[in-house]
C-alpha cells in the first residue's frame, strides 16, 4: 500500500465515497452493500500499519456485519474519523510545471451555465412521477438540444433509464447512445451487474459507444451479473475476435439460455472452431436459431446459411406434405428462411424465392415487391415473368409495380385498367369497388372468375392508394414500406394517367357510407391533382357525400375549403332521418357546431336548412333543435356563418 515511500490513500477515499452513498440510500442497507464490503476489505492490510487504520477497519466491519437497526452513531463516528484522517494526512505539492487535471470531461461543452428556469422543468420530469413528463423531455430535446450536453442533465438522463414509464426509459437510452464516450464513466458509476432493466440499458449504451474498447467490462458483467445481465453481456463479446476462447469456455460451463447466447456469439468469430461448435448447436433446432444469422458479418456464417437453405430445399422438394398441420409447419419454416436470407442478401440471383414460392406465396411475393421498388433490374423482371407464366395470374402486383416504374402512364393504364373495371358500366364498377370493403370474396360469390376479378381489383387499388401527388414538385410518388426498417420508401413515378380518376369516381351514393370506415378515402385524397380539369368538382362531391354520412371533422372542412366547395346542402342533418333517429341528429348537430364557422357555407343556405328543421320540430316536438334555434336567431340578426 506504499509506492516510493508515499502512502496510497485511494482505499480510504473509496470507503468514504461508499459511506456517503450509503447515507443516501439508507444505513440499514449497509449490510447488503457488496461494494461497501469490498471497500472495507481493502483496508485489512492497512490495519496492521497504524492503530487508527485498525480502528477504521474494525468499525467498518462492525457496520456491515451487525443487524442492529441503530447504526447511526457508529456510521457517523466512522465517517468523522475518516474525514479527520484524510484531512490531517493530506499534503500539498508545487512542481515546476503546472499539471493538467485529468477529468472525464473531454468536451468544452461538458458543463454549461444554465439558468434554473431552463433546467428545473427537465429535472422535475426526470425525478418525479406522473403524466406529462415525456412531453416535457421531448420538447426540451427538440427545442434546446444543447442542454443535453450538460453533465447534470446527463446524470438525470441516466436516472431516467430506471423510470417506471417505459417510454421515458426507452427515449433516454436512445438519446444516451448519441452522446460521446465522455458519458461512460458516469454510466459506470454505481453500476450493479445484479441490477435490473436500467443496468442492462447502461451496458447496452456502453457497448454501443465503445464496442471492443470495453471488452473487460463485458466480461466483468458476465462473471458477476444476473442471468439476464450475462445474456446481454455475452452478446457484446462479438466486437473482439480475441474472445473466441472465452466464448468456448462459456459454452462448457454455462447452461440454458446463457449457454445458447454464447453459441450465438460464435457467429461473429472468424475462427474454424466457431463454425464447428455452431454446427453442433444449430443442427439440433435449426428453426429455433435461424434468426441469429440476421446480424452476423462473418463470411463463413453466410456460407453456412446458404448451404443449409440449399439442403432444406432439396429435402422439401422430396417431401410429401399430407396434412394441413405439416403444410403450416413448412410455411412457417419458409417464412423464417425468407426473412433471414432477405436480410443477409445471401442469394443475389433469387433462386431461393423461385424454389420456395409454392410453400409460402405471400412471403415470397412480399420480398419480390420490395426488390422491384428498391432495385429493379433485369434479373428480377425475368424472374417475375417466369413465375407469372408458371403461376398464371398470381403476380399481378409485381407486374403492375414493374410497369409503373418502367412504362409511360398511358401504357400502364392500357395494360392494367381492365383489372379495375375499365369498359364496365357503373353497376359493374360498383361491384368491384365493394370488394374493397368486403374481402370475403367466396361468401359474396361462388363464381371463380368473379372472385378472381375482385381479388385483382383489390390488388391494383392497394397499390394505387399508395401513390401520392406532390403539388409542389408536380410529381407522382409511390410510397412503399421498407420491410427492413418499416419506414416508407419514396419512388418517383413517370406519371399517372388521368383516366384512372374516371374509374375512381364512377361511383354512386351506395358507397359513401362504406368509405367512412376505410383508410382508402385517405388514399384517394392523396391522389388529388388540382392541375387536372374537373378534379375540384369530383373530389368535392366525393368528400362532401362522405361527411353527409358521418360527423364532419376539421380536416374534412379544410380539404373542402381547399377545393373551394360551397354546396353545403343538407349539411346540418346529413343523411339522417331526423324524425326516426333524433339522438343521432342531436349528436351530429353538436359536432357540426365545432366546424360550422370554418365552412364556406352561405348564410342563406344555412338559414334555409335551419328553417326546415324548425318546421319539422313544430310537427314533431321530439326532434331536437338545440343550437339550431340559436343559430337561426343570430343569422337573422345579421351574424355571419364565420361568426357563429
Amino acid at each position: 500500500f506504499k509506492e516510493k515511500g508515499k502512502m496510497n490513500f485511494e482505499p480510504l477515499y473509496e470507503l468514504k465515497n461508499r459511506l456517503e452513498n450509503v447515507a443516501v440510500v439508507g444505513i440499514n442497507l449497509a449490510k447488503d452493500d457488496f461494494r461497501l464490503k469490498r471497500a472495507v476489505e481493502q483496508l485489512k492490510e492497512y490495519s496492521t500499519a497504524a492503530k487508527v487504520f485498525k480502528q477504521i477497519y474494525d468499525m467498518g466491519n462492525e457496520l456491515i456485519s451487525t443487524d442492529d437497526e441503530d447504526k447511526c452513531d457508529l456510521f457517523l463516528d466512522l465517517l468523522a474519523l475518516l474525514d479527520a484522517v484524510l484531512c490531517t494526512q493530506a499534503t500539498t505539492y508545487s512542481g515546476n510545471e503546472p499539471q493538467e487535471i485529468k477529468t472525464i470531461a473531454k468536451s468544452k461543452d461538458y458543463y454549461k451555465e444554465i439558468h434554473y428556469s431552463e433546467l428545473s422543468p427537465l429535472v422535475y420530469a426526470f425525478t418525479r412521477e406522473g403524466g406529462g413528463r415525456l412531453n416535457i423531455i421531448t420538447d426540451t430535446i427538440e427545442s434546446n438540444p444543447e442542454i443535453m450536453n450538460d453533465f447534470r442533465v446527463k446524470s438525470c438522463m441516466i436516472h431516467g433509464l430506471s423510470d417506471k414509464y417505459s417510454e421515458i426509459a426507452d427515449r433516454m437510452a436512445k438519446e444516451l447512445k448519441k452522446q460521446s464516450k465522455d458519458i461512460v464513466p458516469i454510466l459506470k458509476d454505481g453500476f450493479d451487474p445484479q441490477g435490473k432493466r436500467n443496468m442492462i440499458s447502461r451496458l447496452d449504451i456502453i457497448a454501443s459507444l465503445c464496442k471492443e474498447e470495453e471488452n473487460d467490462f463485458y466480461k466483468y458483467c458476465i462473471e458477476n451479473g444476473s442471468k439476464e445481465m450475462k445474456e446481454n453481456a455475452i452478446s457484446e463479446l462479438k466486437y473482439c475476435q480475441d474472445n473466441i476462447d472465452y466464448i468456448l469456455d462459456l459454452i462448457k460451463t454455462e447452461k440454458g439460455t446463457v449457454k445458447n447466447k454464447a453459441y450465438v456469439s460464435l457467429l461473429w468469430m472468424n475462427d474454424s472452431r466457431a463454425e464447428k461448435e455452431w454446427d453442433k448447436f444449430f443442427r439440433k433446432k435449426p428453426f429455433d436459431n435461424i434468426y441469429a444469422f440476421q446480424f452476423t458479418n462473418q463470411q463463413w456464417a453466410i456460407d453456412y446459411l446458404n448451404n443449409f437453405v440449399k439442403e432444406y430445399i432439396v429435402e422439401l422438394k422430396n417431401k410429401t406434405l399430407k396434412t394441413a398441420e405439416e403444410r403450416r409447419a413448412v410455411e412457417s419454416e419458409v417464412a423464417k428462411i425468407c426473412s433471414v436470407s432477405f436480410n443477409k442478401e445471401i442469394n443475389k440471383n433469387l433462386d431461393y424465392y423461385r424454389e420456395l414460392y409454392p410453400y409460402n406465396k405471400y412471403e415470397v411475393k412480399r420480398i419480390l415487391s420490395y426488390y422491384i421498388v428498391t432495385n429493379l433490374n433485369k434479373e428480377i423482371t425475368d424472374l417475375i415473368k417466369e413465375l407469372s407464366e408458371k403461376y398464371e395470374g398470381e403476380f399481378l402486383e409485381q407486374e403492375f409495380l414493374i410497369s409503373l416504374l418502367q412504362n409511360k402512364p398511358e401504357t400502364v393504364y392500357k395494360n392494367f385498367s381492365k383489372y379495375v373495371g375499365a369498359g364496365k358500366n357503373k353497376e359493374g364498377i360498383k361491384k368491384l369497388f365493394n370488394s374493397l370493403f368486403n374481402d370475403n370474396d367466396k361468401r359474396v360469390s361462388k363464381n371463380k372468375e368473379e372472385v378472381k376479378a375482385r381479388e385483382d381489383f383489390r390488388t391494383l387499388f392497394n397499390i394505387i392508394f399508395h401513390i401520392y401527388y406532390n403539388e409542389e414538385s408536380k410529381e407522382y410518388i409511390l410510397y412503399w414500406q421498407d420491410i427492413k426498417t418499416y419506414s416508407n420508401i419514396k419512388v418517383k413515378l413517370n406519371g399517372f394517367d388521368k383516366k384512372w380518376y374516371d374509374i375512381i369516381f364512377e361511383l354512386d351514393n351506395d358507397h359513401y357510407e362504406s368509405w367512412n370506415y376505410s383508410s382508402y378515402n385517405t388514399g384517394i385524397k392523396r391522389l388529388y391533382n388540382p392541375d387536372i380539369k374537373g378534379m375540384k368538382e369530383k373530389y368535392g362531391k366525393f368528400y362532401y357525400n362522405i361527411i353527409l354520412s358521418r360527423i364532419p371533422y376539421n380536416e374534412d372542412i379544410a380539404f373542402l375549403n381547399k377545393l373551394g366547395w360551397t354546396d353545403y346542402k343538407d349539411f346540418i342533418k346529413g343523411i339522417i332521418d331526423i324524425e326516426k333517429n333524433s339522438s343521432a341528429f342531436a349528436d351530429r348537430v353538436r359536432y357540426v357546431g365545432y366546424v360550422l364557422q370554418d365552412t364556406l357555407m352561405s348564410e342563406n343556405d344555412l338559414i334555409e336548412q335551419l328553417e326546415e328543421i324548425m318546421a319539422i320540430n313544430k310537427k314533431n316536438p321530439k326532434v331536437p333543435i338545440n343550437l339550431c334555434d340559436r343559430w337561426l336567431e343570430r343569422l337573422k340578426s345579421g351574424v355571419k356563418v364565420k361568426e357563429l
